[in-house]
């Protein structure tokens, strides 16, 4: 056994460029299988600790003071769903606050951290200071994106309800928190903690009556239980569409069950672990081609070597495993230098989640899943090593030692020189071409492999970074400027009409959400009068609505209830049940993908007393929104514009921690791509000249130029790099869609719609193959320093 370890680090030392090439290869694919396993195994896992420790609600109801009442009090203490009951005072307060230079919206509520709390917990991450005068303990996540330090001011600046007058509360950072429900900005509130003498303080400065929040944690009987409390709180206050989107404060309420908060703060690093896997793997198998090639080649010029070992008394059995061992330690080492630096990565990575998420999450080392990972990847290199080397059996000592391996010797001259014609470079590098065709095969199958994940990049680079609209409409909403709520309860006819009439307004129309129950289930649905002024198309498959009694259902609500386009469905809201058509399914995570589509006159026939209340507001391209709300704000007053939303703005700011974190992936792939396709061409080109020495020494002694030589050995490569990178760039381009389908389908995305631009797609594969022709000059640069002579004879 020693003598065969022996003779595999002497082919090791033998070949010093070509095993530190497959040893950087490994490393990557190991780093990327790795980390992609760590974050989807224990990422989610981690955010089940935290409940564990956190022990948060089942479900929680977000009540302003003016719809808390006895009778709401009773209905929820008396529910049959409910197990127990937490009440907790907060303000709610919609302010901006500064970070990193920008001001940035968002709904705070503020707690007092010291009330008693059994369920929804809440606990300090990282270092705190003691409670002083106006101090306040924040969400994490302000530390992760905002910048802030403990002892920094924080000003929360907020406009009056009562006097519409600006003003601003400053406080000073002491800690960072994290609790389940408000520690995220996709999970609707950040949950600020205040002592108890400042949480007075404060809510004397609040005096009005809309600041006032009551919130009710409740333990169900089962999470998709909180659905059906909700509506009986609804029907308890008789609370109609306008509570569901940005109306009246007072009629506002807020729920929200575990499963969603979830599925918010997990989805995005699951999708990216996904990605991370996939691409993982796709090295691996690229890694694992090289090694066969590696292998087959290296039988090929070490056959002399074989038959010595052969004639001395070693067996088939004992060469194959010299080579085994060979090649694991070089898959060894590479991987466990790749999962070693996996684990310095990861902190990098949990920081990009953070931006998002706002969970803290810190990995220790796995033995469990890293063990897996080396395992798998030398589990593989054992099995491509024994497939490889099967022909070592059947070598006999004299063929191998005259040189002679049992594939024919002399093959059909497939490109005659005497009659092609052109370039003599471009004529030989044909026929080596035509001449080494499973190699060639193998070089485009890395090519389609590697192109493949750098087009998938690209194109989500694309859509992130440069065209976004398609990126915006992931989450199902309806894009528009500015969202203004009517006071319902009068004529607004006259304000819509003076609205459509001001400068800059391109469209106006209503678009509420509604309650219902569809089948049994309870979803969300959007109501509008006619969908043929919709600017953002959601629906994959049929047709919005367009007569009485039809409907759409979102892709993953038509799958969990069993219904296609065509098929009859039960609505009902309240007492009111109708029967409506499925005309169509659509895109979109509202709610978890639990949501529909419905025409406002169907609502009508549900809810007499439904009035629309929700105008969404079109500007001409390039109008600032801000600008014009201030204009709306001075033209109409509180009584008949309840509140007046910046969509524009919100979307930015929503969209920026995805946007960042998709495009620093699709970046990621882009830069591995061509890191593995330096390495490939390295690796084959390195082995090219070494087996060629005689045929280019020849070739040069003959009269060829060093650049002649460069060129031919280039070009022999570059042909099957072309017809890989322009397969995996078209596979790509047809392929992302439904790749994303796959891995967004459980948060609603059933058809992926991300643009991909032609353009783009050519111009990387175009960039791969130009950038592969001058890393093949590159490589094959070495050639101008050997002599003929030493060429022949060396």
């Amino acid at each position: 056994m020693y003598k065969l370890w022996m003779h595999a680090r002497a082919n090791i030392k033998k070949t010093k460029s070509v095993s530190a090439t497959l040893v950087v290869m490994f490393l990557i694919a190991a780093l990327l299988l790795n980390v992609g396993l760590l974050v989807a195994i224990r990422y989610g896992s981690f955010f089940g600790q935290l409940k564990e420790e956190l022990a948060p609600a089942d479900a929680y109801f977000a009540l302003p003071q003016a719809v808390y009442t006895q009778q709401v009090q009773d209905y929820i203490s008396q529910n049959e769903h409910v197990k127990k009951v937490q009440t907790n005072e907060a303000l709610a307060l919609g302010a901006e606050i500064t970070q990193k230079g920008k001001k940035r919206s968002y709904t705070v509520l503020l707690q007092n951290m010291d009330e008693k709390r059994e369920i929804s917990k809440w606990k300090y991450v990282g270092e705190h200071h003691p409670a002083t005068e106006m101090s306040v303990y924040v969400p994490d996540i302000f530390k992760a994106v905002g910048g802030y330090q403990l002892g920094d001011k924080m000003t929360l600046h907020y406009t009056d309800q009562t006097t519409g007058e600006k003003r601003q509360l400053t406080f000073t950072v002491q800690g960072y928190t994290e609790d389940i429900f408000f520690s995220s900005t996709d999970t609707g509130m950040m949950g600020f903690y205040l002592p108890q003498e400042t949480y007075r303080q404060v809510a004397d400065i609040l005096q009005g009556p809309s600041y006032r929040m009551h919130l009710v944690h409740t333990r169900l009987d089962e999470v998709k239980s909180a659905s059906a409390v909700e509506a009986g709180i609804r029907q308890t206050l008789g609370l109609d569409s306008s509570s569901l989107m940005a109306g009246d404060s007072d009629a506002m309420l807020i729920a929200l069950d575990i499963e969603l908060i979830e599925l918010s703060r997990c989805m995005m690093a699951t999708m990216i672990a996904a990605m991370m896997v996939l691409f993982a793997l796709i090295i691996v198998v690229v890694c694992l081609l090289v090694v066969r090639f590696r292998i087959v080649n290296s039988i090929e010029d070490d056959l002399m070597k074989i038959g010595s070992l052969k004639a001395i008394g070693y067996t088939g059995r004992q060469i194959r495993l010299s080579l085994l061992i060979q090649y694991l330690l070089i898959a060894g080492l590479g991987s466990v230098l790749g999962i070693g630096a996996s684990y310095g990565l990861l902190p990098s990575i949990s920081m990009i989640f953070e931006q998002q998420s706002g969970l803290k999450w810190e990995q220790g080392f796995d033995v469990g899943i890293s063990a897996s990972a080396l395992l798998v990847l030398l589990a593989v290199v054992v099995l491509v090593v024994v497939l490889a080397t099967r022909r070592v059996n059947h070598l006999s000592p004299i063929r191998a030692l005259r040189g002679e391996s049992t594939i024919h010797k002399y093959r059909h001259n497939m490109l005659p020189l005497e009659r092609a014609h052109g370039p003599l470079s471009v004529t030989l590098a044909g026929k080596s071409i035509l001449q080494n065709i499973k190699q060639n095969i193998m070089v485009v199958m890395i090519m389609i492999a590697v192109t493949f994940a750098g087009a998938y990049g690209i194109i989500m680079y694309y859509n992130t970074a440069i065209d976004t609209k398609a990126f915006a409409e992931v989450p199902g909403m309806e894009i528009t400027n500015v969202i203004a709520a009517l006071n319902a309860k009068e004529d607004q006819s006259s304000t819509v009409a003076a609205i459509k009439d001001m400068e800059h307004v391109r469209l106006v129309q209503y678009l509420d959400e509604v309650k219902l129950e569809v089948d049994g289930t309870q979803v969300s649905s959007y109501v509008m009068g006619d969908y043929a002024g919709k600017q953002t198309r959601l629906v994959y498959e049929g047709r919005y609505p367009q007569k009485d009694g039809e409907i759409v259902l979102a892709g993953i609500l038509a799958d969990r209830i069993g219904k296609e386009v065509g098929d009859l469905v039960a609505v009902r809201w309240g007492d009111s049940e109708e029967t409506f058509r499925v005309t169509g399914l659509s895109n979109g995570s509202s709610m978890g993908g639990l949501n529909t589509s419905i025409r406002t006159a169907d609502m009508r026939r549900l809810n007499a007393d439904f009035k629309p209340q929700i105008l969404y507001i079109y500007l001409d391209t390039g109008t600032d929104s801000a600008s014009f709300i201030e204009r709306l704000n001075d033209t109409f007053d509180s009584q008949t514009l309840l509140s007046v939303t910046n969509f524009d703005k919100g979307l930015a700011e929503g969209m920026a921690s995805y946007q960042n974190i998709v495009a620093a992936m699709g970046l990621a792939m882009l830069v591995i791509t061509l890191a593995v396709v330096t390495l490939v061409l390295y690796f084959m080109i390195s082995s090219s000249v070494i087996r060629q020495k005689r045929d280019l020494g020849v070739q040069k002694a003959i009269g060829f130029t060093t650049f002649q030589l460069m060129n031919q050995l280039s070009l022999t490569y570059v042909a099957p790099v072309a017809v890989g990178a322009a397969a995996g760039s078209l596979l790509g381009a047809l392929y992302t869609n439904p790749m994303m389908s796959v891995a967004m389908r459980g948060v609603g995305i059933m058809k992926a719609g991300f643009l991909v631009d032609p353009l783009w797609v050519v111009a990387f594969g175009l960039g791969t193959v130009v950038f592969s022709y001058l890393l093949s000059l590159l490589t094959t640069w070495r050639i101008r320093k050997i002599s003929a002579y030493a060429l022949v004879t060396e």
